[in-house]
């Protein structure tokens, strides 16, 4: 597949970096629709791309080299100030608590044979575990504090 140019993907649509909303010529809104991941597509000449690669490639004139992250964890929110440049792994520390958690703390379960809760963190693919903990919020604080110190600023508690 050839990559689309800086100059069709700018003669083709327009980016507003404060609403994240792709236009075309007139201002009339381009027709996307969401990939199975929840990701917005949009066609522009003919091929589909993701809305948030397009946008880091109408603000900085380079395809991203990485992935790009959503800050704020949702897929459809592409504000520029919602966009960052990451690796893989820095992408994985930035998602929510699983739907099958049941503890309702990221990194933290019950270990039944302790009795106790356990809490761990990962990163790059490495688990860490963070102790085992009498009462839930104490080992949310130190899942918080763990999570804090390996994934910096894209750590996310929620």
């Amino acid at each position: 597949m050839k990559l689309l140019s800086h100059a069709d993907l700018i003669a083709a649509i327009t980016y507003d970096p404060e609403t994240g909303l792709f236009t075309k010529p007139g201002g009339l809104p381009t027709a996307g629709n969401p990939d199975r991941k929840g990701y917005m597509m949009i066609s522009v000449c003919s091929q589909n791309y993701r809305a948030h690669r397009l946008a880091w490639f109408y603000m900085t004139g380079e395809w991203p080299a990485q992935q790009i992250d959503h800050i704020n964890c949702a897929h459809g929110d592409n504000r520029w100030v919602n966009l960052r440049l990451c690796t893989r792994s820095q992408n994985n520390h930035n998602q929510p608590i699983r739907k099958n958690n049941r503890s309702g703390v990221k990194g933290v379960h019950f270990n039944r044979k302790a009795g106790k809760w356990h809490g761990q963190v990962c990163l790059n693919y490495r688990i860490h575990h963070v102790g085992l903990f009498d009462e839930l919020e104490a080992a949310e604080s130190a899942v918080r504090a763990k999570r804090d110190e390996l994934h910096g600023r894209f750590a996310n508690h929620g």
